[in-house]
């Protein structure tokens, strides 16, 4: 099967793993200029390259000379935890070497492992403890009277660093960058630099804590990312927050200034941005350490707004001119800047006043060529372009926070981040040190990456437990350090409404109700397309989120096995594989994935519409568009780990039903009989930029051909933005139709480019289903046997008063999450069938199930195949979980000594009243029976049917 990738498009999997992380697979540096303008050499083990200029540009920070420490280093291993004690800080470490930025993984250091990993990729080298890296610095002449410092981009995960022999301190944040002041009285010259990273887990964050769990990027070993050395005045611009104030039409710039001498400092400061006509200056008191100072810049006129896909970004120059009676220092510092606004009003979102609905994904910190995240903007870029194809504006992080470059890349997608802490725990309170560092690690969140407008929300952590009233606490807190953002205290969890602190509520189910299809409906009662959320959001008064929606498995592509190049080995797919092939049906795989995969759409396609159809819901994040590889293998995703489309749906197709403007069509059913009348109410929800007035709607139903069966208009559209409007109804007798029916009932708004498309099934409600001459239906084995012997023909249907020992139970939806890890569930995948067998010739359907599979497939059985002979291949088949992969079938055909056997494990013999779906199956399984078409070439032993139908 051909690879794709999100768009449709071919992508170069090496070129995507430099992509991903090519700071720390490409050892290539470019030659620059060291604070004397003398020009230095490529980096090597004890020479580093230094540039007086941002060398990325998009990331905006600091214009100071900076040295870049990336390249060969000295290393070692430290699983005995005692490098600290026997002071290797003091040594020359010379025993190996290794390229930062990178992981201990890459290098191939650790412990090898063998065979594969339960439930989640392989890692062919696990390594947990400190590893020590060590490298000669250069401290240039002209650096001396400057402050120095050391900065790391991403650690994994406590740092301790030494200077020669002088400790520089200790660091433990997984989310915000390392960084290091040098002392002042550092001489200019060589100096050794150590540093001790240590991925022993420190505090108890939750195993499965998307930071560090093996589940996902793993519990890496190592320093990505930006590792430099830096330079600034001895009075300089640390820090600068941008808080755009809409109504008053201005931009306040909050800036933080630090004193390194020994004196008071004085002087002014002036700023201007990039684009915008707006420029001010204020004076800067005099102060010793540090101060805090405000310069408002008014807005024109002209000035763009940060939206939803509407990527306003500029660039605030600010520059400190200060005096002290050591001398004059200048400094100049450059930030993003963009004017967001992003608050509630009730129970929905708005950004800058316009009601917005969040369509998101989940992104679970799985990379599977590095086993880290990205850490240059191009491959986030990748990641935001796929998601806005299929119609997202919206990305939550799970429980963890990514770096710089996706805030970059979200913000020219104008994407909406969801941003937790790295914190998976049902124990909150009580785990020691916990909370301590929630708080510390939320505000170097915040202080870091704050000026982002993507940077939207900030959660404490998944679905956490146990000190709820801290939670609240912090969150509070946060909300007085920083209100640009808006917080909630965790997602889903067993409370029964968010605190009073928390400004929005990530939630799968209320008191009231859940807020998916799990576990409401397709079960023990059918259903059409009029449910929606209502019920269960009832009486919040802030936005509602659905959490997690979806979570359908589909069979793994076992191609996609050669595209895992770079660090995490997949064996266990590899194992799946195996014994696939070995219950003989190796060269099903491809049609398992393709018949679970567009079952799966569907699936996720009412999912989302449910959501849709609620008024003033804030929205949903899917679970998901991506694969999980993790926990027991949650193979969930319309694209796989890599991003890359399954050739399941195309982002087209699933725009229609996720997108900021989607028609919608709520009906009682999806099969009906030809004596009724088909009745929908057309509703269009709207979330587009811009309001919708006396747009044209039409509707049609079509027939599999495309053939126009019926067709009308509806109401003109007009609509503001946050509005979930009636368009009429659709009316469609189905009286003329005669045989068995799939019709497509289409509405389109042209004007504007969007359409929706559902499907029904109609079938006649007079049908005769007397067996024909010669054929006999029954579910009595013994009278099956005698007819068999006699050279009869035989539609065997099992009895749904028994189960046989070969037959596994059935539900309609297909797996929720993972089999292997909710084994309570039947654990299958949908059918598999030939909608070209003359069998289904009177039963109109896909390869796959679909919504008239219902009545059929929830709480019945189907047939084990696996001690049959291996050529008994179904005629309808059940696509089992990949854990297992039993050969199941629905109906199979065979002949027994000199009769013909039609057998199925529906109760088809049995009273159908009230069964339609039943009722046409049986038709059309009769008269295929009756048919010359029906010539069985496979051998069936008549023990063999009596042990799939007996208990």
């Amino acid at each position: 099967m051909k690879k794709e990738n999100g768009t449709q498009s071919g992508i170069d999997r090496r070129a995507f793993l430099k992509g991903a992380g090519s700071m720390a697979t490409v050892p290539a540096l470019l030659s620059s200029l060291d604070a004397s303008g003398k020009a230095q050499t490529p980096h090597r083990a004890a020479t580093h390259a230094v540039s007086t200029s941002t060398v990325f540009v998009e990331e905006l920070r600091m214009e100071n000379p900076h040295i870049c420490l990336a390249g060969t280093w000295g290393f070692r291993l430290d699983p005995k935890m005692q490098g600290v004690a026997q002071r290797w800080f003091e040594q020359q470490l010379k025993d190996d070497q290794i390229f930062l930025p990178g992981s201990t993984d890459q290098a191939g250091y650790g412990e090898r492992t063998h065979g594969s990993a339960e439930g989640h990729l392989s890692r062919p080298f696990l390594y947990t403890g400190p590893a020590w890296y060590q490298c000669q610095i250069d401290i240039p002449e002209a650096w001396v009277g400057t402050c120095i410092s050391l900065f790391f981009e991403r650690c994994h995960w406590q740092t301790t660093v030494w200077l020669d022999e002088q400790p520089l301190g200790t660091r433990d944040s997984l989310s915000a960058p390392h960084t290091y002041d040098l002392p002042q009285d550092v001489t200019p010259g060589s100096h050794r630099l150590t540093i001790c990273v240590d991925n022993t887990l420190k505090i108890d964050l939750g195993a499965t804590a998307h930071a560090v769990t093996e589940q996902t990027q793993t519990n890496w070993n190592g320093i990505i990312g930006r590792i430099e050395l830096r330079s600034t005045p001895l009075v300089f611009i640390e820090r600068v927050r941008v808080f755009p104030l809409r109504q008053a039409k201005q931009v306040k710039l909050e800036v933080l200034v630090r004193n390194q001498t020994s004196d008071p400092a004085s002087g002014r400061m002036t700023a201007s941005v990039r684009g915008i006509d707006t420029s001010g200056s204020i004076p800067v008191p005099s102060f010793a350490e540090q101060c805090t100072l405000e310069l408002t810049l008014p807005l024109p006129g002209g000035a763009g707004w940060w939206d939803e896909g509407n990527a306003a970004t500029y660039v605030a120059d600010l520059h400190l001119n200060a005096t002290t009676t050591a001398g004059s220092f200048d400094h100049s510092f450059a930030t993003s800047l963009s004017l967001r606004e992003i608050a509630t009003r009730g129970t929905q979102f708005t950004l800058n006043g316009r009601p917005v609905f969040l369509r998101g994904t989940v992104e679970n910190a799985v990379f599977p060529l590095t086993a880290f995240p990205p850490m240059e903007t191009a491959a986030w870029k990748r990641i935001f372009e796929i998601c806005t194809a299929y119609g997202m504006n919206h990305l939550r992080f799970h429980s963890w926070c990514p770096p710089k470059a996706a805030f970059v890349a979200a913000d020219e997608a104008g994407f909406l981040l969801h941003i937790e802490l790295p914190v998976f725990s049902h124990h909150v309170a009580s785990t020691k040190g916990l909370p301590e560092f929630m708080r510390a690690e939320a505000h170097r969140i915040l202080e870091t990456y704050g000026n982002h407008p993507s940077f939207t929300m900030l959660c404490m952590g998944n679905e956490l437990k146990d000190g709820f009233d801290f939670m609240d606490s912090l969150v509070g807190e946060l909300k007085k350090t920083d209100g640009r953002h808006l917080y909630t205290y965790s997602t889903n969890n067993g409370r029964d409404a968010p605190g009073d602190t928390s400004d929005y509520w990530v939630t799968e189910e209320t008191k009231q109700g859940r807020l998916r299809i799990d576990k409401t409906r397709f079960g023990a009662k059918n259903a059409g397309t009029e449910y929606d959320f209502s019920k269960a959001i009832a009486g919040f008064r802030v936005p509602v989120v659905a959490h997690e929606l979806g979570q359908w498995t589909v069979y793994p592509s076992y191609d996609e096995i050669n595209d895992y190049i770079g660090v995490l080995k997949p064996r266990n797919l590899e194992v799946f594989r195996a014994d696939l092939a070995k219950h003989g049906m190796a060269d099903q795989a491809v049609a398992f994935q393709q018949a679970s995969g567009r079952f799966a759409a569907q699936v996720y396609k009412e999912d989302i519409e449910s959501a849709l159809r609620t008024p003033r819901l804030g929205g949903f994040q899917l679970l998901q568009l991506t694969d999980y590889p993790g926990q027991q293998e949650a193979l969930v995703g319309m694209l796989d780990v890599f991003w890359n489309s399954k050739g399941l749906i195309t982002p087209e197709e699933f725009r229609e039903f996720c997108g900021p403007t989607v028609p919608l069509c709520r009906f009682e059913k999806f099969v009906w009989m030809n004596d009724e009348v088909f009745e929908a109410a057309v509703e269009l929800s709207h979330y587009g930029m811009k309001p919708l007035r006396q747009v044209p709607a039409r509707w049609r139903a079509m027939d599999d051909h495309g053939r126009t069966l019926h067709s009308g208009t509806l109401r003109l559209c007009t609509a503001v933005s946050g509005e979930l409007v009636s368009l009429g109804k659709v009316r469609l007798p189905l009286a003329t139709i005669r045989d068995a029916l799939r019709i497509t009932i289409e509405v389109e708004l042209a004007e504007i480019s969007v359409k929706n498309s559902w499907r029904i099934w109609v079938y006649p409600a007079k049908l005769q289903n007397k067996p024909p001459s010669g054929v006999l239906l029954t579910s009595d084995l013994d009278q099956a046997e005698q007819h068999l012997a006699s050279g009869g023909t035989v539609v065997f249907a099992a009895s749904s008063k028994k189960t046989g020992a070969q037959q596994l139970k059935l539900r309609f939806l297909p797996v929720f999450w993972s089999f292997s890890m909710f084994k309570k569930q039947p654990g299958v995948l949908g059918v598999l069938c030939d909608p070209t067998h003359p069998a289904l010739a009177s039963f109109p359907t896909e390869a796959h199930s679909d919504w008239q599979w219902w009545e059929l497939t929830e709480r019945t059985n189907a047939f084990i195949l696996d001690d049959c002979p291996s050529k008994v291949n179904p005629v309808v088949q059940v696509i089992d979980d990949f854990h297992r992969n039993h050969k199941l079938a629905l109906v199979i055909e065979a002949t027994i000594g000199k009769g013909k056997l039609l057998a199925t494990s529906l109760p088809l013999a049995e009273d159908l009243s009230g069964k339609p779906v039943s009722r046409q199956l049986q038709h059309s399984l009769l008269t295929y029976a009756a048919s010359g078409e029906f010539m069985p070439t496979t051998s069936l032993p008549l023990d063999a049917l009596r042990r799939l139908v007996s208990p």
